[in-house]
């Protein structure tokens, strides 16, 4: 097998090429360095092929591959074939794998490892890579189906595949699991960096964090970006398929994302604050090294099955293999900087008077809240599976918890960026008076809520008394600190940008700024628009008779501003236009797969040639061949069998099954339920995959027309009838005007909702990406465009 082949070529180079980087840097010899980077190429090469040798097989839909049978189907177009490739455990790891080993082998060829510390690094980087190449041999993504399904026969090969989760044919989906898995890939030589440095410093060698600042920087800036940019999809993906009307409910799969992307953001800033003697020359190591814990328990709440969620790609099990990664990357990123800074960091001289509030000190603590904030959803998602297994007792957390402890740490956190940036270009005394005006104008807005539904969370007396003070304080408290942070960014940036002839600087600043701006206008828009979401309802009895009038009435929609007109009423199946080919077997397929499909149940279809009937069964010969379908049982005489038919039978494939009968090799034994003409064929193997109802809509809003669409749903009947919605979106400057429909037998049941504020959503994310990009690009001394030689006075060093 091709796959497995490469497979065992990835893990086999990859445990030479870390066993002799390890050699090498335990040993200080450089003998075999030669042959490392031809193994990580070896090792880089083998998991891309593995990984385009499966989109290959999805391509195709190869069913002998139990995972391709398990994750495709014929009728799914090729787009959603690809997304097959990573929508179960084994493809995610081996797509991971493969990005991760591309990563080690750039890294390879950029920075080499002459020194013992790069070879560390290495040996770190491609014993991840090696790790994850050990699983698919474990696990493989290529486990032949009789292999997986030995039930079905060593030789059976189904004409057509389970299917792919209903949820994930979405062109949002097909775009966010590459985009986050690019992300985990890049993130990988970062680790390896930190555990490294902290490993070099604890042997006295001094730390590699330093040397290697530029490529961390550069690293962490295109991971955050990937993992922004995923989530985004993953957010616009929710919004448009589950039917929520909402980009964000804190589904576990949601919140486990997001976990590493909060510590990505608070590791950017304290990388890129990073100096070798001050406050983060353990502590931005300490987040580096930590980050790949985090996307490993992230990925495990995915993939495992623990939570039940909608996101969910895997139910399977995510196995031990992934809880022993996590379990050493917990140990060398999270236990090892621990462990350093309890035995070996120096503590801080008493000498002399610091002052405490310095800008240093508050971006430290604004780093921190950071962190915080991350913890509040790890401690969301891990506190009820702890308390379940200690005690057994299920325990959800609500979105109450992770709304109201988010949000105040949250407002914390801008105030902190707020006075930070103030601070930069006003000074102390000034930023001080500042944050004591915004401060107070955050207090004073909490209590202003002029209905229940400008407060932050309806709560019970029973509630805790956090939850109750601050689930009463008005959504109104977000926009002073916003305000605040909105302000001060700005007026640094037009401070620093014109006073600079670095073109480079400038769009760094620019792009810092948008970055900023982006995150806090994303923060208010989805603050408001979940509190301010309007919903109504109405019925259409005759759904499908008024789409058929030239002038279908107009129906109000109860308690809004809008009415809605049926258009159009649709009903459909796919695949459209079945053919009993695709799911049954031919007599030459029969008998070229011989022996192999003995005593498997098996469709096979063929022109009647030869009716013989006795009191105990019915013998139909196909195309004078000697393949026969007998229907045995009751009912048997009954079934109307002609010579000239076309025919097709589900049942036992029995070899020599009537040896007194030389010109028959096999005979496919079925009851007369599973037998019929290819025109209408038995409910055994009806080609149904879906079942799609719609109608066509007229919107108004106002008495105004404002948009046309389709809404309705459709049920995947082999899939255990999952239902998914397809809802209808108009994207209006101020509002979305959203339409869920349910649609059966002739009725449609409405849901209009009207959400605000989602085009200032869409733009926030779209200026946070590319404020980023402007960062990542122009960056003077870490930017991937080159920069000109000259150096203005030493302002493009300035952090932000």
């Amino acid at each position: 097998m091709i796959g497995t082949a490469l497979l065992v070529c990835a893990l086999a180079s990859g445990l030479a090429a870390t066993g002799l980087l390890l050699r090498g840097y335990l040993r200080r010899d450089d003998s075999y360095d030669a042959a490392v980077t031809p193994l990580i190429a070896v090792n880089a090469v083998s998991l891309t092929l593995s990984l385009a040798y499966l989109t290959y097989l999805f391509v195709v839909t190869d069913y002998t591959i139990a995972y391709v049978y398990d994750n495709t189907a014929d009728y799914i177009p090729l787009l959603y074939r690809v997304t097959g490739v990573y929508a179960g455990n084994e493809g995610s790891v081996l797509l991971w794998a493969a990005l991760a080993a591309v990563v080690a082998l750039w890294a390879a060829l950029l920075r080499g490892f002459e020194t013992p510390n790069g070879k560390l690094v290495q040996a770190i980087t491609v014993g991840v890579v090696t790790y994850f190449a050990g699983m698919l041999v474990v696990d493989s993504p290529f486990t032949p189906l009789g292999e997986a399904l030995p039930e079905m026969g060593s030789g059976a090969v189904p004409l057509d595949g389970t299917g792919l989760n209903p949820l994930l044919i979405d062109p949002y989906m097909a775009i966010h699991p590459p985009m986050m898995f690019v992300a985990y890939g890049l993130l990988t030589m970062p680790f390896a960096i930190g555990v490294t440095h902290f490993v070099s410093t604890l042997r006295g060698d001094g730390g590699v964090f330093g040397a290697w600042i530029g490529s961390i920087t550069r690293w962490v800036r295109i991971s955050w970006l990937f993992l922004t940019t995923a989530i985004v999809l993953g957010s616009l993906w929710s919004y448009r398929v589950l039917g929520w009307g909402g980009i964000w409910a804190w589904d576990p799969v949601e919140t486990a994302v997001l976990i590493p992307w909060i510590f990505l953001t608070a590791t950017l800033h304290a990388v890129i604050n990073y100096r070798s003697q001050s406050t983060y020359a353990t502590l931005a190591p300490a987040m580096t090294s930590a980050t790949l814990a985090l996307i490993v328990y992230a990925t495990a709440i995915v993939r495992s099955g623990v939570f039940r969620s909608v996101h969910s790609f895997a139910n399977d099990g995510i196995g031990s293999a992934l809880l022993i990664l996590l379990a050493a990357t917990l140990v060398l990123g999270v236990g090892l900087p621990l462990g350093y800074w309890l035995v070996r960091e120096p503590a801080e001289s008493s000498a002399g008077t610091k002052r405490w509030l310095t800008r240093s000190n508050v971006l430290h603590l604004a780093v921190l809240g950071i962190g915080l904030l991350g913890f509040i959803s790890v401690w969301g998602l891990t506190f009820p599976v702890l308390s379940n297994y200690t005690t057994g007792v299920e325990v959800e957390l609500t979105s109450m918890y992770y709304n109201l402890w988010s949000y105040a740490i949250l407002v914390a956190i801008l105030l902190t960026l707020g006075f930070y940036m103030d601070y930069d270009v006003e000074g102390r005394r000034r930023a001080l008076a500042s944050l004591g005006v915004f401060g107070a104008a955050t207090v004073v807005a909490a209590l202003i809520a002029p209905s229940a539904t400008w407060t932050l969370a309806e709560t019970n007396p029973g509630d805790v008394m956090f939850y109750r003070l601050l689930g009463s304080a008005s959504v109104l408290s977000i926009v002073p600190p916003a305000a605040y942070v909105c302000l001060t960014v700005i007026k640094r940036a037009l401070e620093l940008i014109p006073g600079s002839p670095n073109r480079h600087f400038q769009l760094k600043q620019t792009g810092i700024t948008m970055v900023h701006v982006g995150l806090v206008l994303l923060v208010v828009s989805v603050s408001f628009s979940y509190l301010f979401v309007t919903e109504s309802s109405v019925i259409i009895d005759n759904a499908e008779r008024e789409a058929a009038l030239e002038a279908p009435p107009v129906h109000d929609v109860p308690e809004s501003a809008y009415a809605v007109e049926v258009t159009d009423y649709d009903e459909y199946q796919r695949p459209a236009s079945p053919d009993i080919e695709n799911v049954a077997l031919s007599v030459g397929q029969v008998t070229d797969r011989g022996r192999s499909i003995h005593e498997t149940v098996q469709p096979v279809y063929g022109t009647v040639t030869q009716v013989n009937r006795g009191p105990e069964a019915t013998i139909v010969q196909l195309d004078g061949s000697p393949i026969w379908i007998g229907i045995v049982g009751e009912g048997h005489e009954t079934v109307e069998v002609s010579e000239g038919q076309r025919l097709v039978g589900v049942g036992y494939v029995m070899w020599d099954y009537l040896p007194e009968t030389p010109q028959t090799d096999a005979v496919v034994v079925a009851e007369p339920g599973n037998v019929g003409p290819t025109t209408d064929p038995p409910a055994s193997i009806d080609q149904t995959r879906v079942l799609g109802s719609s109608v066509g809509l007229t919107v108004y809003e106002g008495g105004e027309r404002i948009a046309n669409g389709d809404a309705g749903q459709e049920r995947y009947v082999q899939q255990s009838d999952m239902e998914v919605r397809d809802v209808f979106v108009d994207r209006g400057v101020a509002h979305d005007t959203y339409v869920i429909a349910a649609v059966d037998d002739g009725t449609a049941s409405l849901t209009v909702r009207r959400i605000p504020l989602m085009n200032l959503m869409r733009i926030s994310a779209l200026t946070l990406l590319s404020g980023m990009a402007l960062v990542l690009l122009f960056d003077p001394a870490y930017g991937l465009v080159p920069r000109f030689s000259y150096r203005s006075r030493g302002v493009e060093a300035s952090s932000d």
